[in-house]
């Protein structure tokens, strides 16, 4: 997002870096986080890691100790350490979420908002220079249902369109559960909600995802799913037909 600002609009990365820095610095307020307690200096360290930023970084990374709460005596090493799925997220989405929310505020709700989008765009097209996922869509179909099932974190039914399509519908959902208590539902559905989509045009070679209404806008969501190299852009089911879907 530094980068995509500095390009489209210099004029406003100064006073976007200085928002940042006071949305983080507020939220870390009355906590006494130190990056090498848990070797998170380590990654401070990093210049390919927001380049040149050390204290916007320092500030990220002390806002993940607060999110994710470590074991007493954690120290950061290559092997995984187990944490929940909505603490991750939850981090994940408040560093973006504090980001849009500068936008808004120096650019004007509306301003903001539009840029923001143009971002996700930029985003994509970088994400998909690097790596494109090439999932073929029985495989994408099974693995999604799979972890939505073994993870425990959703309440959800799903449905075939045809043999290259499926709809499913999420009545809970962590991805939203992470954001649902922060004071704007509209920028947590851009921050959780919106990327995944448009990003997914340039970065999935196979399977493509639109949804019409999301827990953020609605009391359900939807999601359908399909082989894009057998249909273009399929008609999405009504909501009605997705209201009636049993969760499983």
């Amino acid at each position: 997002m530094f980068e995509f600002i500095s390009i489209n609009k210099p004029v406003i990365l100064d006073a976007f870096l200085e928002n940042i820095e006071t949305k983080y610095s507020d939220d870390l307020e009355n906590t006494s986080f130190n990056l090498s307690d848990v070797g998170f200096d380590k990654i401070g360290n990093n210049q390919s890691i927001l380049g040149s930023y050390t204290h916007i970084k320092d500030l990220c990374l002390r806002l993940i100790m607060k999110y994710i709460p470590l074991e007493k005596g954690y120290s950061l090493t290559e092997e995984r350490v187990g944490i929940r799925y909505h603490d991750y997220l939850h981090a994940k989405h408040m560093l973006l979420y504090y980001r849009i929310n500068a936008l808004v505020e120096i650019l004007g709700r509306e301003s903001g908002i539009q840029f923001y989008k143009d971002f996700v765009q930029y985003w994509g097209k970088e994400l998909a220079k690097k790596e494109q996922t090439t999932t073929k869509y029985e495989e994408l179909r099974k693995s999604a249902v799979k972890f939505w099932k073994d993870s425990n974190a959703f309440e959800f039914g799903v449905t075939d369109i045809d043999e290259r399509a499926f709809l499913a519908k999420f009545d809970r959902c962590v991805w939203h559960e992470s954001m649902k208590d922060v004071d704007d539902q509209e920028l947590a559905y851009l921050t959780v909600c919106y990327p995944g989509p448009r990003v997914g045009r340039y970065t999935r070679q196979n399977v493509w995802l639109r949804r019409s209404v999301t827990l953020f806008t609605g009391d359900f969501c939807d999601e359908l799913r399909w082989d894009r190299h057998v249909h273009d852009e399929p008609e999405q089911p009504s909501q009605d037909f997705s209201r009636k879907m049993i969760p499983k």
